[in-house]
């Protein structure tokens, strides 16, 4: 048996789709129902998208916020360990037997805030990572108001 005979058979027992007068209403109706069906669906769809494209935006915010408030928090750790070890410099005696020239002077400053950076940079003594753990909530408090 081939499948035009089998086709035939359903139409002429009405069980294909439109293939009868009383087909045709219930077809119609099944078709207006499917669209009403897909447009809800695809608004549906189109409102998550827009939700979550407005989430991830919010999250691009605050990842890059984040990274300048770890940033900040680093360079003041640095800056306050470039302070101390100067203070703690201070308490040495110059040598007396050469002294110290503007360029040497210059350049151990340099090198002690090089130094500090890369100190810093390193995890510190933990001064950054405080800052940070205060200063968090209120940084992302303020992208999520949207400020």
């Amino acid at each position: 048996m081939d499948i035009s005979a089998i086709n035939s058979g359903l139409s002429a027992g009405g069980l294909l789709k439109g293939s009868g007068p009383a087909n045709n209403s219930f077809d119609s109706a099944t078709t207006a129902a499917e669209a009403a069906s897909f447009e809800s669906v695809l608004k549906d769809l189109q409102r998550k998208a827009r939700t979550n494209a407005n989430h991830v935006v919010n999250e691009a915010a605050k990842s890059q916020q984040d990274k300048e408030l770890k940033e900040a928090c680093k360079g003041f750790e640095a800056m306050f360990l470039n302070m101390m070890y100067k203070e703690m410099r201070a308490t040495v005696p110059e040598d007396s037997l050469f002294g110290e020239s503007n360029a040497q002077k210059i350049f151990r400053d340099m090198h002690d805030e090089k130094l500090m950076e890369n100190v810093a940079d390193g995890g510190g003594v933990g001064l950054a990572d405080l800052l940070y753990r205060q200063l968090s909530p209120q940084v992302n408090g303020r992208i999520d108001k949207g400020l």
